[in-house]
């Protein structure tokens, strides 16, 4: 009765809204799957290097480069027939790794595949979550959708620990006081492939979800890009933020895996701890941007990204014990994950500073190609600083990222905001307010 009465309300949305949070669902608990083993996986099977790991960046953040040219290619299909592709794509990858990904050459090309279906579904997702919720709920839709991405990516860790829940762990303080190199994590292959396969399941069930969906997504405009020099502001931002997050999610990671030796049921603990915290974060700070304002939230963003890269930098030469060192990582590795959220003050401000709807959108489609090209270039970077001069540097570097990030917030100014959350009377002389 309870399923049914879910079901009735959510169809009362719109006819097809049931089928598309099921759609992004499977999609979440696919992501919770990938990011919760793919960087042991490549550890256990293929012990590579620093450098070859920010390489390995290049080949995944490449789709998200050539987004407007898949879109424009796809420019005659609806919309949920795209995300059925791009998910079915993604599926492909995933199932991929599981039964060809031990080859080098073969991993590279799913790889590519994985980040080709998921960078492609990632504007359809927005668009078609502003179509099913109309003119006057778009704020409550978004709420919902990211409500159930969350839940699916918890579901995602939770599978993960599941598959390795009897695996035996090697003992991590040993290897850091020896200096020895790291052994193989996880012995049982089989654990990673059974991880894959549930991951491929889900992103069939959401290509089958999408595919089934009818009249929706068939009138929506594929987003353009604009670049006009009044927004250059929001663009550098783009791009240090860029650069801040592949550091993190190139190497922050690779702390973890290769000096800790952390499994894959940690990564999974610490992302269903960072999603339960956002759930209740993210709608936080989103009131607390309306209140404050765009340039303190991103100033603190930056200050608390500093105090990150400072305690991966310093971790191992902490004079403690190894566990705690690793301990210190765990806990700014949550704060990390949990930063992310503030970045929403970046569109929040592109919001405010737009001269149109179209100008919005097409700056905020600039924003993410901006941000791709960065994650794209520089991961190679950071890899040879590793391999060079060690790990603590590219945190010295990402910390340098971090100052640029301050000095530039500290630039915002907003047409209709004063301190305090007051609105300004006055009619803006430089700029004009979104519409």
């Amino acid at each position: 009765m309870l399923v049914r009465s879910i079901r009735d309300r959510l169809s009362a949305v719109h006819p097809e809204f049931p089928k598309y949070l099921l759609a992004i669902a499977f999609m979440a608990v696919c992501g919770g799957i990938f990011e919760n083993t793919y960087y042991n996986y490549l550890w256990d099977q293929f012990q590579i290097g620093e450098r070859t790991r920010g390489h390995l960046e290049l080949v995944r953040e490449f789709p998200g480069l050539l987004n407007v040219l898949f879109l424009a290619i796809f420019a005659a299909i609806p919309e949920t027939r795209v995300a059925a592709i791009a998910a079915a794509v993604t599926c492909v990858g995933m199932a991929g790794f599981g039964i060809a990904g031990h080859n080098w050459w073969v991993f590279l090309v799913l790889t590519l595949a994985w980040g080709t279906g998921s960078h492609i579904i990632m504007p359809i997702e927005k668009s078609l979550t502003m179509e099913l919720g109309g003119e006057t709920a778009r704020g409550r839709r978004l709420g919902q959708v990211g409500a159930v991405r969350v839940a699916g990516s918890i579901v995602g860790a939770a599978a993960v620990l599941l598959v390795f829940a009897s695996m035996t762990r090697p003992d991590a303080a040993a290897v850091v006081e020896e200096g020895a190199r790291p052994p193989v994590l996880v012995d049982e292959m089989w654990r990673y492939d059974a991880s894959f396969y549930v991951g491929a399941l889900a992103c069939a069930l959401a290509a089958w979800m999408f595919w089934s969906m009818r009249q929706v997504g068939s009138r929506s405009k594929r987003p353009r890009l604009v670049l006009k020099r009044e927004y250059w502001l929001y663009y550098v931002l783009s791009v240090l933020f860029g650069a801040r997050k592949q550091v993190f999610l190139t190497f922050g990671r690779w702390v973890l895996v290769k000096i800790f030796l952390t499994p894959p049921p940690t990564f999974a603990w610490l992302w269903i701890a960072a999603s339960v915290i956002g759930i209740w974060f993210n709608p936080w700070i989103g009131k607390v941007i309306d209140r404050v304002g765009e340039r303190r939230i991103l100033v603190i963003d930056s200050i608390l990204l500093m105090v990150v890269c400072f305690g991966y930098g310093v971790s191992t030469h902490l004079p403690v014990a190894p566990a705690v060192q690793q301990g210190f990582v765990l806990a700014f590795f949550v704060l990390d994950q949990i930063l992310f959220g503030l970045q929403a003050a970046r569109s929040t401000y592109m919001g405010k500073i737009a001269q149109s709807k179209e100008d919005l959108t097409g700056s905020l489609s600039m924003g993410v190609t901006l941000d791709h090209v960065v994650a794209a270039t520089i991961p190679s970077l950071g890899g040879w600083i590793w391999w060079k001069y060690g790990y603590e540097w590219v945190f010295v570097g990402a910390g340098g990222i971090a100052i640029l990030m301050t000095f530039f917030a500290n630039m915002i100014r907003t047409p209709d905001h004063r301190a305090g959350g007051e609105q300004s009377a006055e009619p803006p002389k430089r700029q004009v307010a979104a519409e």
